[in-house]
């Protein structure tokens, strides 16, 4: 199937909606590309929770280690997005649970396959990792570059979530309408 073909089936199957998130792109480098999956950032943080010494007394040992595991998830979720979402920049995009186009400052090319790390401003905080195609890079006049992104390595889950908040934004948007 022709891209252009892709493009339109994809236009009919996804709504669409313009958004300002926090987002960061980059190239996959050629190492990292082996066995690419979508995920979230929760899934970095419960996967180190470290184990606590048995305790004489079951019932103490067993509320000790929810209790643990509570205060882990938690401190590796304020530690991982101090750390990770430092580094993501507000960005308009318009976005559908197949893709999406914005506007950044570097350059990609047509072909290019990309990380797309994003949130979004709903709660709890959760950032997704998202890998796709650029379909189409476009310079414009003021030396920024017009990128539109189809994602390919995307789990359902995830695609589904992306697919929640565009719904969520577009009620958005209609609310605003019926109250002007």
């Amino acid at each position: 199937m022709e891209r252009e073909d892709r493009q339109f089936i994809q236009m009919r199957e996804y709504s669409r909606v313009d958004a300002t998130i926090p987002l960061e792109v980059r190239i996959v480098p050629e190492d990292e590309r082996g066995g690419l999956r979508s995920r979230t950032s929760m899934e970095t943080v419960t996967k180190d929770l470290q184990q606590l010494p048995e305790l004489p007394d079951t019932e103490l040992s067993e509320c000790l280690r929810i209790i643990n595991a509570k205060l882990d998830a938690i401190m590796g979720m304020l530690s991982f997005q101090t750390r990770e979402c430092c580094s993501l920049q507000l960005t308009c995009v318009n976005i559908s649970a197949g893709g999406l186009r914005t506007v950044l400052h570097e350059e990609y090319g047509t072909g290019d396959l990309v990380e797309v790390k994003m949130m979004f401003p709903t709660l709890p905080y959760v950032l997704f990792y998202v890998y796709g195609d650029v379909l189409r890079s476009e310079k414009l006049d003021d030396g920024r570059y017009q990128i539109c992104i189809e994602f390919t390595a995307i789990d359902e889950e995830i695609r589904d979530k992306i697919a929640k908040f565009v719904f969520e934004k577009q009620r958005e948007i209609l609310r605003m309408k019926r109250r002007q």
